[in-house]
């Protein structure tokens, strides 16, 4: 039971490695207080070709996640990595209710995303395409655990895939604005 204790209360951490011959590409693996167990973010979130070279997206990306009050703690630009890895959050984000991102069940009082502390990793992976384009990959994990204590576990939480869905718009509608 302690070691489950220690697990649900520690801070999210963030791995980065490279596999040997990897040039360039890491794989980015976090951990949610709920598993301990690493997600590999590169494995989620949809796979969208962006008209623009990784550059653009890149300071894009990240004056988006700015706009939006996310203050980003990655900023690999080679690796074409951006995003708010160590991200917590209680009721909005992005000036709305984080149940309008988030699926995390209800309790008495309504959704548990907009009542509940949630940590929410939210790395944006950005890809060279053929033709001067990108990828641009949008990866939201999170978790929501009841403020008033440890003691209750924490849930898991799934997207809704508006913030994805509003990020992307908002990342495009930038791209128009950087010559």
């Amino acid at each position: 039971m302690p070691h489950l204790i220690r697990v649900v209360t520690a801070c999210l951490f963030l791995l980065v490695s490279a596999a040997p011959g990897e040039a360039q590409r890491q794989k980015l693996r976090i951990a949610l207080p709920l598993f301990g167990a690493q997600v590999v973010m590169d494995t989620i979130g949809e796979a969208l070709v962006v008209n623009a070279p990784p550059g653009k997206v890149f300071t894009a990306s990240r004056m988006v996640l700015t706009n939006y009050k996310i203050a980003p703690d990655v900023m690999d630009s080679v690796g074409g990595l951006v995003g708010a890895a160590k991200l917590v959050t209680s009721r909005t984000l992005a000036g709305s209710a984080l149940s309008r991102f988030l699926e995390c069940g209800s309790s008495m009082t309504g959704p548990r995303a907009d009542s509940y502390r949630v940590s929410m990793p939210l790395i944006l992976l950005i890809e060279p395409a053929p033709e001067g384009k990108s990828t641009l990959r949008v990866a939201l994990v999170a978790s929501a655990q009841d403020r008033s204590g440890t003691s209750n576990a924490p849930v898991l939480c799934g997207s809704t895939g508006a913030l994805e869905s509003m990020l992307r718009k908002a990342i495009n509608s930038q791209l128009l604005e950087i010559p």
